[in-house]
């Protein structure tokens, strides 16, 4: 078990960053998470954006990725927190104002999580049962996806604010410094557990996805059919939403549940690598719709169709350069008048 605690925090790292003014690593760190937190709510909008706008996304799936992009949104906002106190030279918040400000991002953080669960489970059926019917598709989604989402999101948030062991400390208002650090630190049941819940979630996810591929790969088609490429399509997807995506966030709670709690890290070393598979989790998070644009023709001819109609409003709304008048010349057009056949003639 790791022999950090608030102590040793607050007396090597935290301290120490208040004391530089300016610290020029949480500059860095802070400046990584404005960017990808930037280009993530962006690229989330706009798959929510297309996917509202389009009527052939209009699946179960297309629907699900929507609303995981919608909850990322909220996720990524949380990062601003860091930036502002950073850039501020405010540096250290207490724990619990930093709770409560990133509540709705930690809320949406444990959304998505189950969110990517039940696309899988999703995906998983339409393989099984191509011609099943959608009838009851947002009855499913509204009735029993979100509900449960939103329960687990709760949970998430309820086991942090039950965490009166910090108290009153000073601490960096990361993510990852609240959600991480109590995890450890914390001594109620709820936090203990979660991110081992979340960690299974997310194994399961990957088998399933893993199961998917099986099934698609031995599913019969010629090689040369619609179906059969259909089938490549989407197996090529979903490696890359395995790969990017996922792992990411399998990566980020696999570090929390298991090396942060059992691996000797310096206090310096912990704060920087658990910065660092926080960013990890975030270029995942901000992967979504870079992944569908990359890896679906359906996707890409929608983000084509709304960006394009964006550039036009954009150009008409712009303003167009002065073009000065030519000069004109007597001579030269007098010249064509009087060379013009009939120019004279009433």
């Amino acid at each position: 078990m790791t022999d950090i605690n608030f102590d040793s925090m607050r007396n090597e790292v935290y301290n120490k960053f208040a004391e530089e003014r300016p610290s020029w690593t949480l500059v860095v760190f802070a400046s990584i998470y404005t960017f990808v937190a930037s280009f993530g709510i962006v690229t989330n909008f706009l798959l929510v954006f297309v996917t509202i706008r389009t009527k052939e996304l209009k699946g179960s799936a297309h629907k699900l990725l929507a609303l995981y992009s919608l909850f990322e949104m909220v996720h990524q906002s949380g990062h601003f927190l860091f930036v502002y106190t950073v850039f501020s030279g405010h540096y250290l918040i207490e724990f619990p104002i930093a709770v409560r400000i990133l509540s709705p991002s930690f809320f949406a953080f444990g959304c998505t999580t189950l969110l990517l669960f039940f696309t899988s489970i999703d995906r998983l059926l339409y393989v099984l049962f191509p011609l099943r019917t959608a009838q009851y598709d947002n009855a499913i989604i509204c009735c029993v996806v979100l509900p449960i989402s939103g329960m687990f999101g709760a949970f998430y948030v309820g086991s942090l604010n039950n965490c009166g062991s910090l108290g009153e400390h000073l601490i960096i208002g990361t993510f990852s410094d609240v959600g991480a650090f109590v995890s450890i630190q914390c001594d109620n049941w709820m936090q203990s557990i979660f991110f081992e819940i979340v960690t299974i979630i997310l194994l399961a996810t990957i088998v399933i996805y893993a199961l998917i591929a099986i099934l698609l790969y031995f599913k019969k088609a010629p090689s040369n059919s619609n179906s059969n490429q259909l089938n490549m399509r989407i197996f090529r997807s979903l490696f890359i939403i395995v790969s990017v995506n996922i792992s990411g966030y399998f990566v980020f709670d696999f570090f929390i549940a298991t090396i942060l709690k059992y691996v000797v890290l310096l206090p310096m070393e912990f704060w920087k690598w658990n910065q660092i598979v926080t960013i990890v989790l975030n270029v995942s998070a901000a992967s979504n719709a870079p992944i569908l644009y990359l890896s679906s023709s359906e996707y890409r001819k929608a983000f084509r169709k709304e960006l394009e109609s964006f550039i036009k409003i954009f150009n008409r709304n712009s303003v167009q350069p002065f073009t000065a008048p030519k000069k004109f010349d007597v001579t030269k057009n007098m010249a064509q008048l009087l060379i013009t056949p009939g120019s004279c003639q009433q």
